[in-house]
């Protein structure tokens, strides 16, 4: 069953006054996690947990990777890469006409050098390295072109995703759940005359690859498998009015749910980890629903921009709300905690800032009823409440 929402009605609104039958208690504490505590604004930290119990360590800066205690580096890269499971750091380079890729370990271990991978065309501007949990990769090339290798470094297969159409198309994305073994490849935007269109297609083996979901008039923006690859969420955006659009299918393709905002936009939508829950962001409107009917369990405004948010499993609506400077600092950094079944808020400001960095999705993580992870940040800002 399909459904579409329409959210005209019932708001929660944050910001000068609380709606009749909410309470309001100061009840929000912020603190970094003592890994990352005293990281600089430039250094982003990625653990990995090894087989004999140690933890080992990789920083990021903007233009180099550094393993562990600095005895082991990477720089000068074209682009970098990390893997979903921050295991494996991939770097591509170009140099000398030739595209070569560098595969580490998150603890500095060399495991592949693959020189040269490819020829580079200088006007190709899709080159592009995606990592993958066990050590295999993807290059991207020729706008709409794929290269599967495996975790040895050895070719696979290629494929393309390119459409055939001969009004042309935008460079092709890609995107991986975390923990499945299935790709999909996206054409964000098809052109066919004055039309406009776009497609999303499963490829996980050598052949053509196979649609899952096509959508008329719509330039897709971002597509984000669930964790376990059972889901798909996708936001675009009309191509002619402009206005956002959300959609929730299954791994194969069946349509679920899709989200009409009206004139509202959409920036973000997030599943939960369990899949029974989409929220959507904008920038200053968070909204909660379940997938399976439709249901809208609850939504948020708030006069200061939304940076991030989630609804958790202790069923509590996570809020961030804030400043993004050019950058890349948070700051002003407000956490609002609300119970939509019990109608409670909890809300706090912190002088805390941290930094983002593009290699690093901003995003919540659960870490226990009442205790929450800012992840993506230069420092790890964990939010407790008392809800």
């Amino acid at each position: 069953m399909v459904f579409t929402l329409r959210i005209l009605v019932f708001s929660l609104f944050l910001s000068a006054v609380l709606p009749v039958g909410f309470s309001l208690a100061q009840d929000i504490q912020f603190s970094f996690t003592p890994e990352t505590a005293n990281f600089a604004p430039d250094r982003f930290r990625m653990d990995i947990f090894r087989d004999d119990g140690e933890t080992r360590s990789a920083r990021f800066t903007a233009n180099e990777v550094i393993f562990g205690d600095g005895s082991s580096m990477i720089a000068g890269a074209h682009q970098y890469s990390v893997s979903a499971n921050r295991a494996y750091v991939g770097a591509l380079f170009i140099r000398g006409g030739q595209v070569s890729v560098e595969i580490y370990r998150s603890d500095g271990d060399l495991v592949n050098r693959i020189a040269p991978l490819a020829d580079h065309d200088s006007n190709d501007p899709s080159i592009r390295l995606y990592m993958q949990n066990d050590g295999s990769f993807i290059y991207q090339d020729n706008i709409a072109g794929f290269t599967f290798y495996d975790e040895r470094g050895a070719e696979v297969f290629r494929a393309s995703n390119s459409s055939g159409s001969v009004d042309g198309e935008t460079i092709s994305t890609y995107s991986t759940p975390d923990y499945a073994r299935v790709s999909y490849v996206i054409n964000p935007e098809i052109y066919d005359g004055d039309l406009v269109r776009s497609r999303v297609q499963k490829m996980d083996m050598p052949g053509e690859p196979e649609p899952v979901i096509s959508l008329p008039g719509m330039a897709i923006r971002e597509v984000v498998p669930h964790p376990a690859g059972r889901m798909l969420v996708i936001l675009a955006q009309d191509a002619e009015t402009g206005t956002d659009r959300g959609y929730v299918t299954s791994f194969q393709g069946q349509l679920l749910a899709e989200l009409d905002y009206e004139e509202n936009e959409i920036r973000e939508l997030v599943l939960s980890d369990d899949g029974r829950f989409v929220t959507a962001r904008a920038s200053g409107r968070v909204l909660v629903h379940r997938v399976i009917d439709g249901e809208r369990l609850g939504s948020a405004s708030f006069s200061e921009t939304v940076l991030v948010a989630a609804y958790m499993p202790d069923g509590i609506l996570s809020v961030l709300t804030g400043r993004r400077s050019a950058d890349g600092q948070l700051e002003n950094l407000r956490g609002h905690m609300i119970d939509i079944e019990q109608r409670r808020v909890v809300r706090e400001t912190t002088t805390r800032t941290v930094y983002t960095s593009e290699l690093f999705p901003l995003r919540f993580m659960y870490v226990s009823s009442g205790t929450y992870r800012l992840e993506g940040t230069n420092r790890g800002l964990e939010i407790r409440h008392g809800l």
